[in-house]
């Protein structure tokens, strides 16, 4: 009987344990089921913790909010008018406000001001929008690309407007300058096996962008002077580390604006300072077409090259622009009146400065757009960079009109070399369109006659 008993313990034992064991495990899992509830609960979309972060962020721009609208409801006056002087000298005082990123003062709305890192538009009307943080944003670094054109993020920049690129993608880098990209679809290239077929390259954007052209017009060397390369050699490593970079990545960006100037030029003795590429800048001009290419270099930003254009760049502008619907060839080629500022266009002038009187002195006798300003038909008027929307296309501005931009291109005049093109501010829009080239001798230093700057 013991015998029997010492079975019957040892199998209850084991089933005892077996029960436990079974036991342990659901508890386990029923202990793993309960944690990932709870996990959910602090951290899932509408998790605790997530609610948190959101109600603080939140918080945060509402509070940036407030603080614009603060300064903005300081700002009118007695006639019930919005005063652009007080505006100013309110946001000046705001906390937390970048002075330097919201180009303070202000001259015209809308305007777009930073206050603690958040992107807040004040609208024509006087409304505060938060347009989202400006800074650590990833929408920012993500571009738009397609299988024909992948455009590249400098080091340190950001995309600040433009969700796909029909409309115009801008970028801004680490040192405030706007840059647009210019699509040169990749499927234009079917004789070209690498990168380095820098001819075949050059050939085939050459027949893309043929409708604008001009026989006896080249992107060759020709004197150091020209634009300051010292011999053949370097200026075709330049130019092939353009053709380069457009074939492997579908494009190049090019200056929002004209390249410009913190304070106005007026002569060709005055000092050569740090170019910018932004609104309200004064043109760059009283340079030879060397000193504009001298200064484009020392807008290199993020690891990439800075260069005047070379003459199939403008002639791929041309082509971006036409191929986007936005502008037809005869507006490019025959007729670039109404989108660019000429001498016998007529048109709003709503931010910066402006001169009705340029002269061969320089003497800008600017005066500051506190209203919008229509300027008059047969008026010759130099604006500063940006000044009216109605002369941008796809995000770039002034690219028809205002002043004559220098290129890499040789013309086909030997005693003038140096190429120009689109035109300016006192010539005629059906005359002098988007697409024309000038040419001037290699010492040509002039108020008329300033640079845009291309990135790849």
């Amino acid at each position: 009987m013991g015998i029997i008993t010492s079975v019957k313990d040892e199998k209850q034992e084991k089933m005892n344990k077996g029960i436990t064991l079974i036991a342990l495990v659901i508890t386990i899992i029923v202990l793993l089921i309960l944690a990932g509830i709870s996990i959910a609960t602090l951290t899932g979309e509408n998790g605790v913790l997530t609610k948190a972060n959101t109600g603080k962020e939140e918080t945060l721009k509402a509070s940036a909010k407030e603080k614009v609208q603060v300064a903005v409801m300081g700002s009118f006056g007695t006639d019930g008018k919005m005063d652009l002087d007080t505006l100013n000298k309110n946001l000046n005082q705001v906390e937390g406000i970048d002075k330097e990123k919201s180009k303070l003062p202000i001259t015209s709305l809308p305007a777009t001001v930073l206050v603690d890192d958040y992107k807040i538009t004040i609208g024509e009307k006087a409304q505060v929008i938060v347009e989202g943080q400006n800074l650590g944003n990833d929408d920012n670094k993500t571009l738009p690309s397609t299988a024909d054109t992948k455009p590249f993020l400098p080091e340190g920049a950001q995309k600040i407007e433009g969700t796909n690129l029909d409309t115009g993608l801008v970028i801004k880098d680490s040192n405030d300058n706007e840059w647009v990209w210019v699509e040169v679809p990749k499927s234009i290239y079917s004789e070209v096996t690498t990168s380095t077929d820098y001819t075949e390259i050059e050939t085939a954007m050459q027949n893309y962008a043929s409708n604008y052209r001009q026989s006896a017009w080249v992107d060759t060397f020709y004197s150091t002077e020209q634009h300051g390369f010292t011999n053949e050699i370097e200026y075709n490593n330049h130019k092939n580390s353009m053709l380069e970079s457009v074939f492997e990545n579908g494009g190049f960006y090019i200056g929002r604006y004209e390249t410009g100037s913190e304070t106005p030029r007026f002569l060709a003795s005055d000092s050569l300072t740090m170019p910018i590429i932004q609104r309200d800048a004064y043109p760059y001009n009283w340079v030879t077409c060397r000193q504009a290419q001298e200064k484009a270099t020392e807008l290199t930003t993020g690891g990439k090259t800075t260069s005047l254009m070379f003459g199939i760049q403008w002639d791929l502008v041309m082509k971006f622009i036409e191929d986007k619907g936005v502008k037809s060839q005869e507006e490019l080629k025959t007729n670039s009146t109404e989108w660019g500022n000429y001498n016998n266009a007529t048109f709003a002038i709503t931010r910066g400065f402006y001169t009705t009187s340029p002269t061969i002195s320089g003497s800008w006798n600017q005066v500051k757009v506190t209203t919008k300003y229509t300027k008059p038909s047969s008026t010759s008027t130099l604006l500063t960079t940006g000044a009216s929307d109605r002369n941008s296309v796809l995000g770039i501005y002034d690219l028809a009109g205002n002043i004559w931009e220098w290129t890499l291109e040789k013309s086909s005049d030997s005693n003038n070399p140096s190429a120009n093109r689109g035109g300016t501010y006192n010539d005629f829009g059906a005359e002098y369109t988007a697409s024309y080239r000038g040419y001037n001798t290699m010492v040509q230093s002039i108020y008329y006659i300033g640079s845009r700057v291309a990135l790849w």
